[in-house]
């Protein structure tokens, strides 16, 4: 038995940039813009993560951090968001609207960018600090370039099997959004080509359900002799960092109340 598509089930649009390491101000500034956007046509964020420090990074870290100038990193993204919109039709709407064609003139803080869109496996949510505090915190993420079609074919369904099988191999749920090649491309500067995603509540369900020996033996040999992938667990919450600017701004407005009520 297969995990098989809900109904309701939601297309999905995987997002990877790369900032300017001197305009990361202007790229947060973009990014958000893009949120939102989705949210202004009817999509849902389920997920943004920016920080790096807070990322978990499983396998594949020389295909996000480059070892050296002779072997370049095919993912060395430091932003991932995941969104959701009702169906295909609606991420084109999104996408070849008037106001997403202004926001990418202004695309230049980012030195690489993909979105690629992906068939969902259940509704998609939108990702809040609430819905984190009580359910699930972090998401699996496997991100592969593809060097064998149909080995990496088996691999998203294996994938789908064994997570439907998961609450009684490893007595966790996983709670998974997608597991499947690329349906689509919007802007491809990542070779993205197959890609799978869960949700998880504890770093311990996940870490269960990454060394459980079926996930070894029968997923990972597919992944390394067929597949460049990158794997990583990223917060389904973040607090936003504020920027330096900001912090100056609102410390020089606090410290003018506070004269402005000596002076009274």
């Amino acid at each position: 038995m297969a995990w098989e598509p809900a109904p309701n089930a939601e297309q999905f649009v995987l997002g990877l940039f790369k900032k300017h390491p001197d305009r990361k101000r202007d790229a947060d500034r973009f990014l958000n813009g893009l949120e939102a956007k989705i949210r202004a046509y009817g999509g849902k964020v389920c997920v943004r993560s920016d920080q790096v420090d807070l990322w978990d990074i499983m396998d594949g870290k020389d295909h996000n951090v480059e070892p050296n100038h002779l072997n370049p990193a095919v993912f060395d993204f430091e932003t991932v968001l995941v969104a959701c919109f009702k169906d295909l039709e609606a991420v084109h709407s999104w996408w070849s609207s008037d106001q997403v064609f202004e926001l990418m003139k202004h695309r230049s803080p980012l030195t690489k960018m993909s979105l690629h869109t992906v068939d969902g496996l259940v509704p998609g949510f939108e990702g809040t600090k609430k819905r984190a505090a009580t359910g699930d915190k972090l998401m699996l993420l496997e991100i592969a370039k593809v060097e064998s079609f149909r080995p990496m074919q088996r691999y998203v369904d294996m994938y789908k099997r064994l997570a439907a099988k998961a609450p009684k191999d490893i007595g966790t749920i996983c709670n998974l959004l997608f597991s499947e090649g690329i349906s689509g491309v919007l802007v491809n500067e990542f070779p993205v080509q197959a890609v799978c995603a869960s949700c998880w509540r504890t770093r311990s369900d996940l870490i269960s359900w990454y060394e459980a020996p079926n996930y070894q033996q029968d997923l990972m040999p597919l992944r390394y002799d067929f597949a460049r992938c990158f794997t990583v667990a990223v917060p389904m919450y973040e607090e936003r960092k504020e920027s330096s600017e900001n912090l100056k701004r609102r410390g020089s407005a606090a410290a003018g109340m506070k004269l402005r009520g000596l002076q009274a």
